[in-house]
This record gives structure tokens, C-alpha cells and sequence, in this order.
């Protein structure tokens, strides 16, 4: 059975078991009610006799017949079904009202004992199809005690409690076919999205499709945050997967080039060559090795990184971490001059080898691309919530076109002159995955001929 079906019939039955204990309530209490009703009445009436036999005018003789005629009218309107009994102490009856005719009340005998013993009480006994409500009380004469019996019949009371148990039990029915029919609607139309997640999935797992969404515009409950967090899941598979698999293409490409100079040198040193021209392939070949380990060391790098690979993370010194790149920039620089502007005492939490990895490959970035005479400045200082590390130099700069992909894995802009300064084309790719990992951004700044400003925010 589907969830749909679950779920509309658990809430049909919790609602009919909700309405069956209201319903049995309000039966109990319309019953008990309309009893009460009639005790009210059997003890108003009884009253009415009591306030008839203890008046001045029966004070003579015990006479039946002047009991008879003294009983109170019954009013059909107000209480019909009235009947009035009183019996002696040897069980006969010696008077009663002339609406029972030949009938007698069928009292029982322990409620008749209880009349006669003072204390008043009541009993619902059956007559035929009947049931009758009877009242006992005493009845002190000056001759002797009587017991008084008032009853009413119950026919009228059945009667409008039968008709309300049918009448709620025909609305009960009603009300669960609705609810049941109500209900399945709504959880079909509460369930959509998920059918629509399954439908996405289905042709996901079919075509291999990572473009398709589930594009759900309803409210923001749990299944529109199940259908968003899906797409978003989708979402961050396709960038994976494309990532990767530009990834797997830009590797490929990257290392053809180190590996065909390798296959060709190596194809030349089988030959007869000469002393001098031997060397030259052992060189190549060397440059060509070491370039494609500065590839593979940097490609493990960054599955580390994407992989949420992290060391134990402890507090770090940038000041500390800046001034030891300009030393070491000092040795690299050439004839470029090395700055250092500001620099403030901060300390972040993080991976220390991580974040110099980060200083290091902007600060050899800026050499790279910094002509001799030109100017390197680093500067760290504290923004807000933020340590700002900032690498500026004047060198050559970037065109707009290729700032949104600086960033970029093996993505260069001048294809020629990064491979001849021995640039991987992953520095800055790792650089942003540093960054990030410690929950931080880095953004460039560029004019082309006036040099680049490369800003690394980390959280303090």
C-alpha cells in the first residue's frame, strides 16, 4: 500500500475513533440529561401529591376515594406520560391515577421495601416494550404510612435519543466517507512534490541527466525543503561531475605535453647522439619530470581539498606568517623590489602549512608576472570581523575577460609565458580552495599593464 493510502486511512481512523468517543459522550450525556429531566419532573409531581395529602382539608378519616380525588391534574402537555400509584403496607394498591386504567406499575418489590422504610428512590423498570421511570416515596396519613408511586413513561425519551444515536451515526458515516475522500485528496496534493522527486530521480538514474530539477514552487514545508534540498543535492552533483570530468580533460591535456617531450627524448637517446646533444635530452627530460610532479603534487593537493581533508587545526600567526614570505621573497624577488606595509598582530584558527601554501603561491604569482624593477607589496591588517593578507605587485595584470576564471584549474591567461615560468596553472585553483576551506574568500583586483591585488579575507 502507498504512503498516500497510509496516511489517509491512519487519519480516517483517528478521526472516526475521535468522533465514535464524541459521539458515545454526548449519547451518554443526552441520555443522563433527558433522565434527569424526568426525575425532575417525577419529583415535582410527587410534591404536588405530598403538599395534596398533608392539607388541612384530609385531616378525617382515611377515605381512598377522597385520595383519589385529591390527586393534582396530570398536564398531558407539560409531562405526559404521567401515572401516579399508592400502595399499603400489604402490597395492594389502593389508589391510583385513572390514566393506567387496569394497568398496575410494575414497581419491584426491594423498591416498594425502600418507599416503606422512609427513604425516597428511583427505578427504571420495563413494561411490554416500554420502559417506565417510577419514583417511591413516603406517605405519612395520620392513619397509617403508604408508599407513593409516581412514574413516567421513557417511550418519548427512547424515542429522541434513538433518533439522535441514528442521526449521529448517519453524520459519522458521512463525515469519514468525506474525510476519506478529502483526505486523499490532499495528501495526493501534499505528496506531489515527492512523486515529482521520484519522477526527477527516475530520469536522473535513466539518462544520466544531472540538468533536470524538480523546480518546486509550493510552500516552504518539509517536503518544499525535501524538494529544495534535492535540487540543490542535484545541483552540486552536476557542478561535481562536470567539475571532474573538465578536471579529468584539463589533467589529460596538462600532462600529454610533459609525456610526449618525454617520449621523444627518450626516442632520441636510443640513437647515435652526440655527447652535447645527449645532455640536452637528459635536460628536457628532467624539466619535464619535475614539471609533471609540480602537476601531480598539486592535483593531490586540491582532491585533498575538495575531498574536506583538513589537519588539526591550531591558532596561527599571519604576522608571523607574512614577514617569513617577504624574507623569503627577498631571495626570489631578483630585481624586484619587496615590501612590506602593514602588518598587525593577528592571529586566525587554521592549517599553518595550508595558509603559507596560500601566501607562498600568490607571492611566486606576483614574481612570475612582475617585470624586473617592478614592485611586490604584502600587507595585513584587520577589517571588521576580518584579517585582510593582501599581495599587490605592478607587474603585467590581467585582462577583465579573464578575471571571473583566474581561479580556474589550469585555466591561464597567457598560455605561453606561464608554461615557460614553469606555472602549473593550479596555484591560484588551490589558493581559492585553501581560502574557502578555512571559511574565508579570496578576490583579485587587475588593470592590465598596472599590475594585480590579490585579497585574502579570513574570519578572525
Amino acid at each position: 500500500m502507498s504512503i498516500r493510502w497510509r496516511l489517509t486511512l491512519w487519519f480516517t481512523i483517528i478521526l472516526g475513533v475521535i468522533i465514535l468517543l464524541f459521539g458515545a459522550f454526548f449519547f451518554v450525556a443526552l441520555q443522563n440529561w433527558l433522565v434527569a429531566r424526568v426525575d425532575g419532573n417525577l419529583r415535582e409531581y410527587s410534591a404536588q401529591v405530598h403538599a395534596t395529602m398533608h392539607s388541612d382539608n384530609n385531616t378525617g378519616p382515611l377515605d381512598y376515594d377522597v385520595i383519589h380525588s385529591s390527586l393534582p391534574p396530570i398536564n398531558e402537555i407539560e409531562s405526559p406520560g404521567i401515572f401516579v400509584q399508592i400502595m399499603d403496607s400489604s402490597d395492594n394498591v389502593v389508589v391510583k391515577s385513572d390514566n393506567l386504567g387496569n394497568q398496575e406499575l410494575p414497581a419491584a418489590p426491594s423498591l416498594i421495601a425502600t418507599g416503606f422504610s422512609g427513604r425516597e428512590d428511583w427505578q427504571t423498570v420495563s413494561s411490554g416494550n416500554t420502559r417506565v421511570r417510577i419514583m417511591v416515596s413516603p406517605l405519612y396519613l395520620p392513619d397509617q404510612t403508604l408508599v407513593l408511586e409516581v412514574a413516567q413513561s421513557l417511550a418519548p425519551t427512547d424515542s429522541a435519543i434513538g433518533g439522535v444515536g441514528l442521526a449521529v451515526l448517519i453524520s459519522m458515516v458521512v463525515i469519514l466517507t468525506l474525510a476519506l475522500i478529502s483526505g486523499a485528496i490532499l495528501v495526493r496534493r501534499a505528496l506531489s512534490p515527492v512523486k515529482r522527486i521520484t519522477t526527477t530521480a527516475q530520469g536522473i538514474s535513466s539518462s544520466s541527466d544531472l540538468s533536470r530539477r524538480v523546480g518546486y514552487r509550493g510552500p516552504s514545508d518539509e517536503i518544499g525543503q525535501l524538494a529544495t534540498t534535492f535540487d540543490h543535492m542535484i545541483e552540486r552533483l552536476d557542478r561535481a561531475f562536470q567539475s571532474q570530468k573538465n578536471f579529468v580533460a584539463d589533467a589529460s591535456h596538462e600532462l600529454r605535453g610533459p609525456l610526449t617531450v618525454i617520449q621523444g627524448n627518450l626516442d632520441l637517446l636510443k640513437r647515435n647522439l652526440s655527447e652535447e646533444d645527449r645532455r640536452e635530452s637528459v635536460r628536457a627530460l628532467e624539466a619535464e619530470t619535475a614539471r609533471m610532479t609540480r602537476i601531480m603534487s598539486n592535483l593531490l593537493v586540491l582532491a585533498e581539498l575538495e575531498s574536506g581533508q583538513s589537519e588539526q587545526q591550531e591558532m596561527v600567526s599571519l604576522k608571523e606568517m607574512l614577514l617569513d614570505a617577504g624574507e623569503r621573497a627577498m631571495h626570489m624577488a631578483g630585481d624586484r623590489r619587496i615590501v612590506i606595509e602593514r602588518q598587525e598582530d593577528l592571529w586566525v584558527k587554521g592549517d599553518a602549512d595550508r595558509l603559507e601554501q596560500v601566501l607562498r603561491n600568490l607571492v611566486d604569482n606576483a614574481i612570475r608576472y612582475t617585470p624586473e624593477g617592478g614592485t611586490i607589496t604584502l600587507s595585513l591588517f584587520q577589517d571588521g570581523g576580518w584579517a585582510l593578507l593582501k599581495v599587490a605587485d605592478t607587474g603585467i595584470g590581467i585582462s577583465p575577460e579573464h578575471l571571473p576564471h583566474i581561479f580556474d584549474r589550469f585555466y591561464r591567461a597567457d598560455k605561453a609565458r606561464s608554461r615557460a615560468s614553469g606555472g602549473t596553472g593550479l596555484g591560484l585553483a588551490i589558493v581559492k580552495g585553501i581560502v574557502e576551506q578555512h571559511g574565508g574568500r579570496v578576490t583579485v583586483t587587475s588593470e592590465p599593464g598596472k599590475g594585480s591585488t590579490f585579497t585574502v579575507w579570513l574570519k578572525l
